[in-house]
C-alpha cells in the first residue's frame, strides 16, 4: 500500500473514532490495511489484557490535553485505545492502567515474564506488531504508517537518536499518525530528569482516562512498601549497583549511583541500602575499574534489570565466573555469593512490585523468604503483594 493510500486509511479511521465508531482488532478498521502523583478524569475502554472490556464511563469525552516533557502538549478529541512504544517503562505502565500494546520497536517472550505471573493477565507477541524487523534494520516511516497507533509512548529525543529522523520527521508521523508522548524515565538523559515512575504513570492515566486505576496502583504501592519497610532492619548493607551488564573480562564496569533521580534504581532506594558508589546524580554511569571496586568493596553487587533480561541459570554463570576470576574473586560480595538481581529498564507499576519482592528476598532471606530464583516460584507464604489485586486493578476490578 501507497504512503498516500495509508494516509487517507488513517484520517478516515480517526473521523470514525471522533463519531465514536468501535474499533476492529483492537486497534485498525477492518479493510484499511488488510488486517483487522494528580489527574482528573473516568475510566474508559479498551479491551484489557485479559481480554475483557471495562466500563465505559466515559463514551463522548470532552477534548483534553495532556502535557509530558519534553515532549510537549496533545489535545485528544478522543480517548486513545491503541498505542505504540519502545520496550521500556511505558509499556509496563501502560499494561498496568489494563492497556496492551499494539506495536513495539521490539519485544522478547523473556520481558513477558510478569504478566505471567499474574492471574488473567496475558500478552500474545503474536498481537503486538514490531517497527523493527532487528536490531540492525533500519527505522520506516511507512510501518508507523501502517501500525497507525492512536498515541506513541516514546521519548522523541530517544527516538530521534535511533531512528536519525529530524524534527520535520517527528512532525509528520504526530501529524499524520498519532502524537508522540513520552519521556526518558530510566536515568538522567542529557541532565533533564523529568519524572519518578508515578509522575509518568499519572501522565499515562491523563492520557487514557484511566484516574480510577492510578489512584488504585497508589493505593496498593503505597501499602505494599509501607508493609515491606517495616520489616527492614535498621543496618542497611552497602550495594554497588551495575547497569547494563557485568562485563567480567572487559576490566571497566558501568556503575549507577542508587540515589540519583533514576527510575532503575527505585528499587533499592525503596529498600533503603547505602549506596557504594556516590557521585554526580545527572550521570547515566560511571566507569568503575577493577581497582576502585576493590577499594570500595561493596557487601553487595546488583545487577539492575537482570532480573528481566536474565534467568536464573545465566545469572549463577555470572556469579561463578566472577568467583574464577583472578581479581573479582578478591571482593567480599563475590566470596559471599552476595549478588542481586533486579528489575530497571522495563520497570513501571507492575514490574517495580516483582522486583522490590525478589531482591528483599535476595537482601534478607531471614525476614523475607529464600529468594526461588524466578518470579513465577515464589511461594504463596512469602509473596509481599496480592497478584489478583494486581490483576483486577489491571483489568478494572476497582
Amino acid at each position: 500500500m501507497q504512503n498516500k493510500d495509508i494516509l487517507d486509511c488513517c484520517q478516515r479511521r480517526r473521523e470514525i473514532l471522533k463519531a465514536g465508531c468501535s474499533i476492529v482488532g483492537g486497534g485498525i478498521v477492518a479493510g484499511c490495511l488488510g488486517t483487522t502523583d494528580d489527574s482528573s478524569s473516568d475510566d474508559t475502554t479498551p479491551t484489557s489484557p485479559s481480554g475483557e472490556e471495562s466500563m465505559t464511563e466515559a463514551d463522548d469525552p470532552t477534548p483534553y490535553e495532556v502535557t509530558v516533557k519534553p515532549a510537549g502538549t496533545h489535545t485528544f478529541d478522543s480517548v486513545p485505545e491503541t498505542y505504540a512504544s519502545f520496550p521500556g517503562a511505558w509499556m509496563d505502565i501502560a499494561m498496568a492502567l489494563g492497556i496492551k500494546p499494539s506495536a513495539m520497536m521490539s519485544l522478547e517472550e523473556e520481558q513477558l515474564k510478569y504478566y505471567k505471573a499474574l492471574p488473567d493477565v496475558a500478552v500474545d507477541l503474536g498481537s503486538v506488531e514490531t517497527l523493527l524487523d532487528s536490531n540492525d534494520s533500519e527505522f520506516d516511516k511507512e510501518v508507523f504508517y501502517e501500525v497507525d497507533a492512536d498515541v506513541h509512548l516514546m521519548d522523541p529525543r530517544i527516538l530521534k537518536r535511533y531512528s536519525g529522523w529530524n524534527d520535520d520527521d517527528l512532525e509528520e508521523i504526530e501529524h499524520n499518525v498519532g502524537p508522540i508522548l513520552g519521556s526518558m524515565i530510566r536515568f538522567p538523559y542529557e541532565r533533564d530528569p523529568y519524572y519518578t515512575l508515578y509522575e509518568a504513570v499519572e501522565k499515562a492515566a491523563k492520557i487514557f482516562q484511566r484516574q480510577e486505576r492510578y489512584d488504585a496502583w497508589v493505593d496498593l504501592k503505597d501499602e505494599v512498601f509501607a508493609e515491606i519497610q517495616s520489616r527492614l532492619p535498621d543496618d542497611k548493607p552497602t550495594v554497588g549497583a551495575f547497569i547494563i551488564d557485568f562485563d567480567i573480562e572487559g576490566k571497566s564496569l558501568r556503575a549507577a549511583e542508587i540515589d540519583a533521580f533514576r527510575n532503575d534504581t527505585r528499587t533499592f532506594r525503596k529498600l533503603g541500602v547505602n549506596s557504594a558508589f556516590k557521585g554526580d546524580t545527572y550521570v547515566r554511569y560511571k566507569e568503575i575499574g577493577y581497582e576502585k571496586l576493590l577499594d570500595v568493596d561493596p557487601e553487595y553487587i546488583a545487577l539492575i534489570d537482570n532480573l528481566t533480561t536474565e534467568n536464573n541459570e545465566s545469572f549463577q554463570q555470572t556469579l561463578q565466573a566472577a568467583k574464577n576470576h583472578e581479581t573479582l574473586s578478591e571482593l567480599t560480595a563475590v566470596q559471599n555469593e552476595n549478588f542481586v538481581r533486579s528489575a530497571g529498564t522495563n520497570m513501571g507499576p507492575i514490574i517495580d512490585l516483582f522486583s522490590v519482592e525478589a531482591v528483599a528476598m535476595q537482601l534478607y532471606p531471614d525476614e523475607f523468604g529464600e529468594w526461588p530464583g524466578s518470579v513465577g516460584d515464589v511461594p504463596t507464604e512469602h509473596q509481599l503483594f496480592d497478584r489478583q489485586r494486581v490483576a483486577d486493578i489491571i483489568n478494572g476490578r476497582v
